[in-house]
């Protein structure tokens, strides 16, 4: 029970007021099988919450976007885009992905790209191949990666990297929805040009063998 009160109150506390509607419409217990950073010390907070959200839009998209993004749209006044007109229709179809689940590697992947750009101001995905090669093959088949920039929040990471505003492929929309992926890396850190960065490396690997998640 105290763990579903925690996930409650993390979950209560990225709602504007006046949002209460938002947070009836989800199940606790579902709101606390996405909190699957809860139990991993060397993540943030925030970090936590980026996890979090993600698993919501994977687990019920279509109400991930009548509550989150909805609220989220009104309260920021964002625009009616095509991008954002897509997200709702490709938030539609998504229902009951894999849970995303951090990994150590991953996360190691992501505080070196996430640091390493904060230091030096860079913007993107400098030496991808090249950073994954000793994890490709065993333990993951498929790896993504999106960063963001100059979001410290966890609901602003998630949605605008949904949202994907001008990437016309929408990758980083891509990342978070697919559905081959079941492992995550979450870093934010310092940004040199856009005051903090947030590197999400994502995985797919077999968990056949596993008889429950490690969290």
């Amino acid at each position: 029970m105290k763990n579903i009160v925690s996930v409650i109150l993390l979950f209560c506390s990225t709602i504007a007021p006046g949002q209460s509607a938002v947070r009836e419409q989800w199940d606790p217990e579902i709101l606390e099988k996405a909190n699957t950073a809860a139990a991993f010390s060397y993540y943030s907070d925030e970090e936590k919450k980026v996890v979090f959200f993600m698993n919501l839009a994977r687990l019920d998209g279509n109400l991930f976007a009548e509550t989150l993004l909805d609220a989220y749209v009104a309260s920021n006044g964002t625009e009616n885009s095509s991008y954002l007109r897509s997200l709702y229709r490709d938030l539609r179809k998504v229902k009951g992905l894999p849970l995303l689940i951090p990994e150590e590697d991953l996360t190691g992947i992501a505080q070196g790209h996430a640091t390493e750009s904060g230091r030096t101001g860079h913007v993107g995905h400098k030496g991808f191949e090249k950073r994954f090669e000793p994890f490709m093959g065993a333990p993951y088949s498929n790896v993504g990666e999106n960063a963001s920039y100059g979001h410290a929040s966890a609901i602003d990471i998630v949605i605008t990297l949904l949202i994907d505003e001008g990437v016309k492929n929408v990758g980083h929309r891509v990342n978070i929805l697919n559905p081959e992926f079941n492992s995550v890396g979450v870093v934010i850190r310092e940004h040199k040009r856009y005051r903090v960065n947030c590197v999400i490396d994502f995985g797919k690997q077999d968990r056949s063998n596993l008889n429950e998640l490690p969290f």
